[in-house]
């Protein structure tokens, strides 16, 4: 079950890290200082399902998710510890969730469900972890439910949409031999 991890595998997933971040960049300030719970996920959800799925195509070990989630989540840890938190765990419960159900990247729903699932998965992170960080409760968090519900919602929606297009895009640069 468990891969060892090349120099290659690791460099790649830390400049597919680098481009996550990036491209992050360019949607983050729209939505950087709302305070619209779940809105910042539901933005880069797209994105990183996008990118991740295209990373475990390429290096289909586990724990390739967990370490986009650690490197995202270092270089993240400057600006918030919360956001390293997210981004981490987010990952690394996607990856097992996806370990538990499919026990490797072999099935072709194994990708499209740990890249679908990571972003989504920060949102319960954010409520905890902002709890216990700032001491803002649950309730402060999310102040109105029924959007909240509509935008987590939307956050499922986006990032496995972003799943289907990245598998998409996966395959096709396999094919043409850019993705071995």
């Amino acid at each position: 079950m468990f891969k060892k991890f090349t120099v290659k595998d690791i460099v790649f997933l830390a400049i597919f890290s680098a481009v996550l971040l990036a491209v992050g960049g360019l949607v983050m300030p729209l939505v950087m200082f709302t305070h619209i719970y779940a809105l910042r996920q539901l933005v880069s959800a797209p994105l990183f399902a996008l990118f991740c799925i295209i990373a475990i195509y390429k290096v289909p070990k586990p724990g390739a998710l967990s370490i986009i989630g650690l490197i995202t989540g270092l270089v993240l840890s400057f600006m918030s510890p919360i956001m390293f938190f997210n981004n981490f765990f987010g990952a690394v419960i996607a990856e097992l969730i996806t370990l538990l159900i499919f026990r490797s990247y072999e099935k072709p729903a194994a990708p499209v469900l740990a890249a679908g699932l990571y972003i989504p998965l920060t949102l319960p992170i954010t409520l905890v972890s902002t709890q216990i960080m700032k001491g803002k409760s649950i309730a402060e968090q999310i102040n109105d439910p029924m959007q909240t519900v509509w935008i987590v919602i939307g956050t499922f929606i986006l990032s496995f949409l972003g799943a289907f297009i990245g598998k998409k895009i996966a395959k096709e640069l396999r094919k043409a031999g850019k993705l071995l």
